[in-house]
Protein backbone atom coordinates (compact mmCIF):
# COMPACT_ATOMS: atom_id res chain seq x y z
CA UNK A 1 0.00 0.00 0.00
CA UNK A 2 1.46 3.37 -1.03
CA UNK A 3 2.16 5.86 1.75
CA UNK A 4 -0.04 8.95 1.59
CA UNK A 5 1.81 12.25 0.98
CA UNK A 6 1.79 14.67 3.94
CA UNK A 7 -1.08 17.15 4.13
CA UNK A 8 -0.01 20.80 4.46
CA UNK A 9 -2.82 23.12 5.48
CA UNK A 10 -2.48 26.90 5.19
CA UNK A 11 -4.80 29.60 6.58
CA UNK A 12 -4.36 33.05 5.02
CA UNK A 13 -6.89 35.62 3.79
CA UNK A 14 -4.82 36.29 0.65
CA UNK A 15 -5.33 33.91 -2.28
CA UNK A 16 -2.07 35.20 -3.73
CA UNK A 17 -0.17 34.14 -0.60
CA UNK A 18 -1.89 30.73 -0.62
CA UNK A 19 -0.88 30.20 -4.24
CA UNK A 20 2.68 31.26 -3.45
CA UNK A 21 2.79 28.93 -0.44
CA UNK A 22 1.55 25.99 -2.48
CA UNK A 23 4.21 26.62 -5.13
CA UNK A 24 7.07 27.06 -2.66
CA UNK A 25 6.12 24.10 -0.47
CA UNK A 26 5.57 21.72 -3.38
CA UNK A 27 9.12 22.50 -4.50
CA UNK A 28 10.40 21.47 -1.06
CA UNK A 29 8.59 18.15 -0.68
CA UNK A 30 5.81 16.15 -2.37
CA UNK A 31 2.63 16.89 -0.45
CA UNK A 32 -1.08 17.54 -0.59
CA UNK A 33 -1.78 21.24 -0.07
CA UNK A 34 -5.07 22.77 1.09
CA UNK A 35 -5.49 26.52 1.49
CA UNK A 36 -8.22 28.34 3.44
CA UNK A 37 -8.81 32.05 2.98
CA UNK A 38 -10.86 32.23 6.18
CA UNK A 39 -10.13 30.87 9.62
CA UNK A 40 -13.73 29.81 10.21
CA UNK A 41 -13.61 27.56 7.13
CA UNK A 42 -10.46 25.88 8.43
CA UNK A 43 -11.89 25.36 11.92
CA UNK A 44 -14.96 23.60 10.52
CA UNK A 45 -12.93 21.38 8.19
CA UNK A 46 -12.10 17.76 9.17
CA UNK A 47 -8.72 18.12 7.40
CA UNK A 48 -7.46 20.36 10.20
CA UNK A 49 -7.03 17.26 12.39
CA UNK A 50 -5.33 15.31 9.61
CA UNK A 51 -2.68 17.85 8.63
CA UNK A 52 1.03 17.13 8.96
CA UNK A 53 1.62 20.88 9.25
CA UNK A 54 -0.59 23.96 9.66
CA UNK A 55 0.51 27.41 8.50
CA UNK A 56 -1.40 30.24 10.16
CA UNK A 57 -1.40 33.90 9.12
CA UNK A 58 -1.76 36.21 12.11
CA UNK A 59 -3.26 39.14 10.17
CA UNK A 60 -6.76 38.19 8.97
CA UNK A 61 -9.94 40.32 8.93
CA UNK A 62 -12.72 37.85 9.78
CA UNK A 63 -10.95 36.07 12.64
CA UNK A 64 -7.41 37.11 13.50
CA UNK A 65 -4.52 34.81 14.31
CA UNK A 66 -4.65 35.43 18.06
CA UNK A 67 -8.28 34.30 18.21
CA UNK A 68 -7.40 31.37 15.94
CA UNK A 69 -4.80 30.19 18.44
CA UNK A 70 -7.47 30.14 21.12
CA UNK A 71 -9.87 28.23 18.86
CA UNK A 72 -7.19 25.71 17.85
CA UNK A 73 -6.40 25.12 21.51
CA UNK A 74 -10.09 24.47 22.23
CA UNK A 75 -9.96 21.80 19.49
CA UNK A 76 -7.03 20.23 21.39
CA UNK A 77 -4.96 20.43 18.22
CA UNK A 78 -1.56 18.73 18.46
CA UNK A 79 -0.37 19.14 14.87
CA UNK A 80 2.85 21.18 14.35
CA UNK A 81 2.03 24.82 13.69
CA UNK A 82 3.96 27.61 11.95
CA UNK A 83 2.98 31.27 12.32
CA UNK A 84 3.13 33.74 9.42
CA UNK A 85 2.96 37.50 9.75
CA UNK A 86 3.95 40.80 8.20
CA UNK A 87 4.41 42.15 11.72
CA UNK A 88 7.87 42.40 13.28
CA UNK A 89 9.74 39.50 14.85
CA UNK A 90 8.85 40.58 18.40
CA UNK A 91 5.15 40.27 17.62
CA UNK A 92 5.70 36.79 16.20
CA UNK A 93 7.74 35.77 19.24
CA UNK A 94 4.98 36.97 21.58
CA UNK A 95 2.37 35.15 19.49
CA UNK A 96 4.46 31.96 19.69
CA UNK A 97 4.61 32.34 23.47
CA UNK A 98 0.82 32.65 23.58
CA UNK A 99 0.47 29.56 21.40
CA UNK A 100 2.74 27.59 23.73
CA UNK A 101 0.64 28.71 26.71
CA UNK A 102 -2.37 27.34 24.83
CA UNK A 103 -0.55 23.98 24.59
CA UNK A 104 0.01 24.21 20.82
CA UNK A 105 3.10 22.84 19.09
CA UNK A 106 4.83 25.83 17.48
CA UNK A 107 7.77 24.81 15.29
CA UNK A 108 8.49 28.05 13.42
CA UNK A 109 7.64 31.74 13.02
CA UNK A 110 8.05 33.23 9.54
CA UNK A 111 8.06 36.91 8.67
CA UNK A 112 6.54 37.82 5.34
CA UNK A 113 7.45 38.08 2.51
CA UNK A 114 7.91 34.35 2.04
CA UNK A 115 10.95 32.90 0.29
CA UNK A 116 12.48 29.57 -0.67
CA UNK A 117 15.08 29.83 2.10
CA UNK A 118 12.43 30.53 4.77
CA UNK A 119 10.36 27.55 3.66
CA UNK A 120 13.50 25.38 3.62
CA UNK A 121 14.11 26.29 7.27
CA UNK A 122 10.48 25.49 8.03
CA UNK A 123 10.81 22.07 6.40
CA UNK A 124 13.95 21.39 8.45
CA UNK A 125 12.09 22.33 11.66
CA UNK A 126 9.23 19.99 10.67
CA UNK A 127 11.67 17.12 10.12
CA UNK A 128 13.22 17.73 13.55
CA UNK A 129 9.78 17.80 15.14
CA UNK A 130 8.84 14.50 13.51
CA UNK A 131 12.13 12.86 14.51
CA UNK A 132 11.83 13.87 18.15
CA UNK A 133 11.21 10.84 20.40
CA UNK A 134 7.57 10.65 21.42
CA UNK A 135 7.15 11.77 25.01
CA UNK A 136 4.45 10.59 27.30
CA UNK A 137 1.11 11.85 26.00
CA UNK A 138 -0.06 15.13 27.43
CA UNK A 139 -3.53 13.76 28.01
CA UNK A 140 -2.26 11.15 30.50
CA UNK A 141 -3.27 12.10 34.02
CA UNK A 142 -2.79 10.45 37.38
CA UNK A 143 -5.22 10.74 40.30
CA UNK A 144 -3.97 12.83 43.21
CA UNK A 145 -4.38 9.89 45.55
CA UNK A 146 -2.13 7.71 43.38
CA UNK A 147 0.54 10.43 43.17
CA UNK A 148 0.59 10.96 46.95
CA UNK A 149 0.50 7.23 47.74
CA UNK A 150 3.46 6.72 45.42
CA UNK A 151 5.47 9.10 47.59
CA UNK A 152 4.97 6.99 50.70
CA UNK A 153 5.63 3.81 48.73
CA UNK A 154 9.01 5.33 47.85
CA UNK A 155 8.36 5.12 44.10
CA UNK A 156 10.05 8.47 43.39
CA UNK A 157 13.70 8.08 42.50
CA UNK A 158 16.66 10.41 42.06
CA UNK A 159 17.90 11.10 38.54
CA UNK A 160 21.06 13.15 38.08
CA UNK A 161 21.87 15.85 35.52
CA UNK A 162 25.54 16.86 35.43
CA UNK A 163 26.75 20.44 35.60
CA UNK A 164 29.86 21.21 33.55
CA UNK A 165 32.59 23.75 34.19
CA UNK A 166 32.39 26.28 31.37
CA UNK A 167 36.19 26.58 31.19
CA UNK A 168 37.32 22.92 31.43
CA UNK A 169 34.11 21.16 30.29
CA UNK A 170 34.55 18.74 33.19
CA UNK A 171 31.68 17.67 35.43
CA UNK A 172 31.85 19.71 38.64
CA UNK A 173 28.37 19.17 39.99
CA UNK A 174 25.04 17.45 39.60
CA UNK A 175 21.40 18.35 40.12
CA UNK A 176 19.13 15.78 41.70
CA UNK A 177 15.84 15.52 39.82
CA UNK A 178 12.71 13.58 40.74
CA UNK A 179 11.35 10.82 38.54
CA UNK A 180 8.42 8.51 39.27
CA UNK A 181 9.24 4.84 38.76
CA UNK A 182 5.65 3.94 37.96
CA UNK A 183 4.80 0.23 38.36
CA UNK A 184 3.04 0.08 34.97
CA UNK A 185 4.24 3.08 32.95
CA UNK A 186 7.93 3.11 33.82
CA UNK A 187 9.78 6.39 34.34
CA UNK A 188 7.36 9.34 34.56
CA UNK A 189 8.37 13.00 34.26
CA UNK A 190 7.72 15.42 37.17
CA UNK A 191 5.37 17.25 34.79
CA UNK A 192 2.76 14.67 35.81
CA UNK A 193 3.16 14.79 39.60
CA UNK A 194 5.08 17.76 40.98
CA UNK A 195 2.19 20.26 40.94
CA UNK A 196 -0.06 17.80 42.75
CA UNK A 197 2.54 17.22 45.46
CA UNK A 198 3.09 20.97 45.73
CA UNK A 199 -0.59 21.83 46.10
CA UNK A 200 -1.09 19.02 48.64
CA UNK A 201 1.95 20.19 50.68
CA UNK A 202 3.92 16.96 50.22
CA UNK A 203 7.07 18.38 48.66
CA UNK A 204 8.91 18.36 51.99
CA UNK A 205 8.69 14.57 52.07
CA UNK A 206 9.85 14.39 48.46
CA UNK A 207 12.84 16.62 49.26
CA UNK A 208 13.76 14.44 52.21
CA UNK A 209 13.59 11.24 50.15
CA UNK A 210 15.63 12.67 47.28
CA UNK A 211 18.26 14.07 49.64
CA UNK A 212 18.56 10.68 51.34
CA UNK A 213 19.06 8.98 47.99
CA UNK A 214 21.65 11.59 47.02
CA UNK A 215 23.75 11.34 50.19
CA UNK A 216 23.58 7.53 50.11
CA UNK A 217 24.84 7.63 46.52
CA UNK A 218 27.66 9.97 47.59
CA UNK A 219 28.51 7.81 50.59
CA UNK A 220 28.84 4.64 48.50
CA UNK A 221 31.03 6.43 45.93
CA UNK A 222 32.64 9.05 48.15
CA UNK A 223 36.21 8.48 46.92
CA UNK A 224 35.17 9.14 43.33
CA UNK A 225 32.69 11.95 44.08
CA UNK A 226 34.49 13.73 46.90
CA UNK A 227 34.80 17.03 45.01
CA UNK A 228 31.36 17.16 43.39
CA UNK A 229 28.67 19.65 44.38
CA UNK A 230 25.14 18.21 44.61
CA UNK A 231 22.09 20.43 44.10
CA UNK A 232 18.56 19.64 45.18
CA UNK A 233 15.35 21.66 44.80
CA UNK A 234 13.27 22.79 47.73
CA UNK A 235 9.91 24.46 47.50
CA UNK A 236 9.36 27.91 48.97
CA UNK A 237 6.44 26.36 50.86
CA UNK A 238 8.92 24.22 52.82
CA UNK A 239 10.51 27.33 54.31
CA UNK A 240 7.55 27.69 56.66
CA UNK A 241 9.05 24.78 58.65
CA UNK A 242 11.61 26.42 60.96
CA UNK A 243 13.08 23.00 61.83
CA UNK A 244 13.92 22.24 58.18
CA UNK A 245 17.65 23.09 58.49
CA UNK A 246 18.07 20.60 61.32
CA UNK A 247 16.17 17.88 59.42
CA UNK A 248 18.26 18.19 56.27
CA UNK A 249 21.51 18.54 58.24
CA UNK A 250 20.74 15.28 60.07
CA UNK A 251 20.31 13.43 56.76
CA UNK A 252 23.78 14.61 55.69
CA UNK A 253 25.53 13.91 58.99
CA UNK A 254 24.04 10.40 59.18
CA UNK A 255 25.92 9.63 55.94
CA UNK A 256 29.00 11.69 56.98
CA UNK A 257 28.50 13.97 54.00
CA UNK A 258 29.64 17.59 54.44
CA UNK A 259 26.71 19.97 54.15
CA UNK A 260 29.00 22.24 52.13
CA UNK A 261 28.62 19.80 49.22
CA UNK A 262 24.87 20.37 49.09
CA UNK A 263 23.33 23.33 47.28
CA UNK A 264 19.66 23.95 47.95
CA UNK A 265 17.91 25.43 44.92
CA UNK A 266 14.91 27.60 45.69
CA UNK A 267 12.61 28.09 42.72
CA UNK A 268 12.22 31.83 42.30
CA UNK A 269 8.80 31.56 40.66
CA UNK A 270 7.45 30.33 44.01
CA UNK A 271 7.02 33.76 45.58
CA UNK A 272 8.15 33.98 49.18
CA UNK A 273 5.23 35.49 51.04
CA UNK A 274 6.64 35.51 54.56
CA UNK A 275 10.09 37.02 54.20
CA UNK A 276 10.76 36.92 57.97
CA UNK A 277 10.33 33.17 58.48
CA UNK A 278 11.99 32.43 55.13
CA UNK A 279 15.05 34.48 56.02
CA UNK A 280 15.19 32.75 59.42
CA UNK A 281 15.35 29.32 57.74
CA UNK A 282 17.74 30.32 54.96
CA UNK A 283 20.21 31.99 57.32
CA UNK A 284 20.34 28.86 59.46
CA UNK A 285 20.93 26.78 56.33
CA UNK A 286 23.96 29.01 55.74
CA UNK A 287 25.16 28.58 59.32
CA UNK A 288 24.98 24.82 58.89
CA UNK A 289 27.16 24.98 55.77
CA UNK A 290 24.60 24.53 52.99
CA UNK A 291 24.91 26.64 49.85
CA UNK A 292 21.83 28.41 48.45
CA UNK A 293 20.84 28.96 44.83
CA UNK A 294 18.00 30.99 43.33
CA UNK A 295 16.59 28.82 40.54
CA UNK A 296 14.68 29.89 37.41
CA UNK A 297 15.84 33.47 37.93
CA UNK A 298 13.75 36.06 36.12
CA UNK A 299 10.58 33.98 35.79
CA UNK A 300 8.93 35.20 39.01
CA UNK A 301 7.77 38.54 40.28
CA UNK A 302 10.24 39.46 43.01
CA UNK A 303 13.67 38.68 41.59
CA UNK A 304 15.52 41.81 42.71
CA UNK A 305 13.84 41.83 46.11
CA UNK A 306 14.95 38.26 46.76
CA UNK A 307 18.51 38.92 45.61
CA UNK A 308 18.67 41.92 47.91
CA UNK A 309 17.19 40.35 51.02
CA UNK A 310 18.06 36.64 50.89
CA UNK A 311 21.52 35.04 51.30
CA UNK A 312 22.05 33.31 47.95
CA UNK A 313 25.43 32.01 46.76
CA UNK A 314 24.39 31.14 43.22
CA UNK A 315 22.02 32.27 40.51
CA UNK A 316 20.59 29.96 37.84
CA UNK A 317 19.49 31.57 34.59
CA UNK A 318 16.31 29.89 33.42
CA UNK A 319 16.33 27.82 30.23
CA UNK A 320 13.59 29.96 28.68
CA UNK A 321 16.15 32.79 28.40
CA UNK A 322 19.25 30.69 27.68
CA UNK A 323 17.87 28.54 24.84
CA UNK A 324 18.15 30.58 21.66
CA UNK A 325 19.80 33.57 23.37
CA UNK A 326 22.56 33.81 20.76
CA UNK A 327 20.08 34.67 18.00
CA UNK A 328 17.25 36.32 19.95
CA UNK A 329 18.16 39.93 20.88
CA UNK A 330 15.61 40.08 23.71
CA UNK A 331 16.83 36.86 25.33
CA UNK A 332 20.45 37.90 24.86
CA UNK A 333 19.82 41.23 26.60
CA UNK A 334 18.22 39.44 29.57
CA UNK A 335 21.06 36.92 29.85
CA UNK A 336 23.76 39.60 29.57
CA UNK A 337 22.16 41.88 32.16
CA UNK A 338 21.52 38.97 34.54
CA UNK A 339 25.19 37.95 34.35
CA UNK A 340 26.27 41.53 35.04
CA UNK A 341 24.06 41.68 38.14
CA UNK A 342 25.29 38.31 39.40
CA UNK A 343 28.94 39.24 38.91
CA UNK A 344 28.48 42.52 40.77
CA UNK A 345 26.79 40.69 43.66
CA UNK A 346 29.53 38.05 43.78
CA UNK A 347 27.20 35.18 42.88
CA UNK A 348 28.23 32.09 40.96
CA UNK A 349 26.19 31.64 37.78
CA UNK A 350 24.68 28.48 36.32
CA UNK A 351 23.13 28.54 32.85
CA UNK A 352 20.54 25.81 32.37
CA UNK A 353 18.95 24.63 29.16
CA UNK A 354 22.06 24.98 27.00
CA UNK A 355 21.43 22.93 23.85
CA UNK A 356 23.10 24.80 20.97
CA UNK A 357 26.76 25.59 20.36
CA UNK A 358 25.97 29.25 19.58
CA UNK A 359 24.28 29.67 22.98
CA UNK A 360 27.19 27.88 24.64
CA UNK A 361 29.66 30.31 23.08
CA UNK A 362 27.66 33.31 24.34
CA UNK A 363 27.37 31.85 27.84
CA UNK A 364 31.09 31.11 28.08
CA UNK A 365 32.00 34.62 26.96
CA UNK A 366 29.81 36.06 29.73
CA UNK A 367 31.85 34.38 32.46
CA UNK A 368 29.24 31.84 33.55
CA UNK A 369 30.79 29.33 35.95
CA UNK A 370 28.84 26.18 35.11
CA UNK A 371 26.56 24.90 32.38
CA UNK A 372 23.67 22.50 32.51
CA UNK A 373 21.79 21.22 29.50
CA UNK A 374 21.38 18.70 26.72
CA UNK A 375 24.39 20.08 24.84
CA UNK A 376 26.48 18.08 27.29
CA UNK A 377 24.29 15.71 29.31
CA UNK A 378 20.66 14.74 29.87
CA UNK A 379 19.28 13.57 33.25
CA UNK A 380 20.31 9.98 33.88
CA UNK A 381 20.22 7.17 36.42
CA UNK A 382 22.83 6.80 39.15
CA UNK A 383 24.57 3.99 37.26
CA UNK A 384 24.61 6.00 34.04
CA UNK A 385 25.98 9.03 35.88
CA UNK A 386 28.92 7.07 37.26
CA UNK A 387 29.80 5.92 33.75
CA UNK A 388 29.48 9.46 32.35
CA UNK A 389 31.59 10.89 35.16
CA UNK A 390 34.40 8.39 34.60
CA UNK A 391 34.38 9.02 30.85
CA UNK A 392 34.24 12.80 31.33
CA UNK A 393 37.33 12.70 33.59
CA UNK A 394 39.30 10.94 30.86
CA UNK A 395 38.14 12.94 27.82
CA UNK A 396 39.87 16.05 26.52
CA UNK A 397 37.34 18.14 24.60
CA UNK A 398 38.38 19.44 21.22
CA UNK A 399 35.76 22.22 21.16
CA UNK A 400 36.94 24.02 24.28
CA UNK A 401 36.71 27.76 23.79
Amino acid sequence: MLEQPPLILAIDDSQLVLTQLEFLISNQTPCKFIGFDCGYKALSSPEIHQASLILLDMNMPSIDGVEMLRKLSELNLQQPLALLSGENSLFLKNAASLASLHGLNIISCIEKPLSVSKLAELYKALCQFNKAPPSQKKDITYPSEEIINALYKHEYIAYFQPKVCSRTEKIIGVETLARWNHPQNGIVSPFYFIETLESANHTAELTKQLLKQTVEFWSINRTLLSNLQFSINISANELSDVSLPEKLERICTDASMPTSQITLELTESNIINNIRSSLDVLLRFKLKGFKLSIDDFGTGYSSMKQLNELPFDELKIDRCFVNGSAEDPSKKAIVVSTCEIAHKLGLDIVAEGVEKFEDLLLIKNLGVKSIQGFYYFKPCTQTEFLQLFQQNKEVTYSNSL
